[in-house]
């Protein structure tokens, strides 16, 4: 093979690893506005002695595209290409597995912690901003993981104001219901 044949291998590898990550990216955002789910991942890995990942396989592909254009000056010989090539296959499997290993199953376990509107309700929070009956406020609740989230807090119907007309900073109060729609959530004293 020549030089000018292997750097034309070398660069459609590197052209393929990179295009399919980007109409992937392109044809979510036009299916997310289109109300079209459609992308290249398929989000399914085929697991076997080596699972399949699509998006590990193009980077693979940068990296072997990448490693022959690096040495394509040094392929004088049918010896010395071959090594090349299998070097660069070698190492771009390895790299495929990394970011296999490292990344991508990693992020396909993650679990977020993230409090929902319905499993707040009923939870013990903390005004930050006081609420009258005229203005919201704001409370202050702790998700698993010991963060606190701060959201727009407002009396609810059933809890009668005392002669101030407001619940102060500072009081604990329980979140008795939730508004999705204006996101809004309902609160009253802990202790009366």
């Amino acid at each position: 093979m020549s030089i000018d044949t292997m750097t034309s291998l070398f660069n459609v590898c590197l052209l393929t690893g990179f295009a399919v990550p980007i109409l992937s990216l392109v044809a979510g955002v036009f299916g997310s506005i289109s109300d079209l789910n459609f992308d290249l991942d398929t989000n399914h890995d085929f697991d076997g002695l080596v699972p399949f990942n699509l998006m590990s396989t193009c980077f693979a592909l940068i990296v072997f595209g990448s490693l022959g254009r690096l040495f394509v000056p040094y392929m004088v010989n049918t010896l010395f290409t071959v090594g090349i090539i299998v070097s660069s296959g070698l190492v771009s499997f390895a790299a495929y597995l990394v970011l296999y290993k490292y990344v991508i199953v990693k992020l396909k376990r993650n679990n977020p912690l993230a409090i929902t509107s319905t499993e707040i309700i009923g939870s013990v929070g903390k005004l930050t901003l006081r609420v009258t009956q005229d203005s919201d406020g704001v409370v202050s609740v702790l998700d698993s993981t010991g963060a606190a989230i701060s959201y727009r807090a407002r009396v609810c119907d059933f809890y009668k104001l005392d002669a101030t007309g407001r619940i102060d900073q500072g009081t604990e109060v329980v979140i008795t219901g939730v508004d999705k729609d204006a996101n809004i959530y309902y609160v009253h004293p802990l202790y009366n």
